[in-house]
């Protein structure tokens, strides 16, 4: 039999259960809300600079403009899949923003300086969006940096048949206005989940601020 003292115990033993079961289900809903991942602790890359081939044709620093958020994406001009392809869905994710969108920029740093010459490269990035920039370095030891920075690695090698390859990090990443990396998207992650990510991080800025 029960008593009076070991059922009200129960029943604080079952009201804690709920509660823990309400808290998991909510710590479970806070860790799938965003599609990128995080890094912790986040690095801040706002003192890395690169020459620009286009726009003003000016060393461009790795954080965005006031407010706003700056995507960045290590890449070559002739990628033939992955590269067009995480570029196309980062422009979708973009326009899908509506009247943020201006707010969001593309910075792609060329991992193949030597084949991507500054035209073809501007060309290349323009083609998807007329205000996304174009990092070309010549400098290994600066491009390594950069790319260390972001956890990037690449390689370019040639085959029996005289053909390069280039394989390469393929993620997508995201910066805010003080330079720090916010988020890191691997290939493959939809347009509409960057897209969202996007705006859980426009909406964490402006309640922050």
């Amino acid at each position: 039999m029960i008593t009076q003292h070991s059922r009200t115990a129960a029943s604080r033993a079952r009201g804690l259960i709920l509660l823990l079961l309400v808290v998991a289900a909510s710590c479970s809903s806070d860790a799938t809300m965003l599609a990128g991942y995080t890094r912790d602790p986040e690095p801040v890359v706002s003192d890395i600079t690169l020459p620009a081939v286009n726009g003003d044709n000016d060393r461009f620093a790795l954080r965005a403009d006031d407010g706003d958020l700056l995507l960045v994406y290590f890449g070559f001009a002739n990628c033939p899949d992955i590269c067009p392809t995480t570029l196309a869905d980062a422009r979708q994710a973009v326009r899908d923003l509506g009247a943020r969108a201006s707010d969001v920029k593309l910075a792609l740093i060329t991992i193949d300086p030597d084949r991507d010459n500054a035209i073809d490269l501007a060309n290349y990035v323009e083609f998807f969006d007329p205000s996304w920039v174009a990092l070309r370095s010549e400098d290994a030891f600066e491009l390594q940096t950069a790319a260390d920075a972001f956890g990037v690695s690449w390689s370019i090698t040639t085959d029996d048949n005289g053909e390069i390859e280039v394989g390469h990090t393929p993620n997508l990443f995201v910066v805010d206005d003080n330079g720090t990396l916010k988020l890191t998207w691997p290939f493959g992650v939809p347009a509409a989940d960057i897209s969202s990510d996007l705006t859980v991080l426009f909406d964490q800025t402006t309640s922050d601020s």
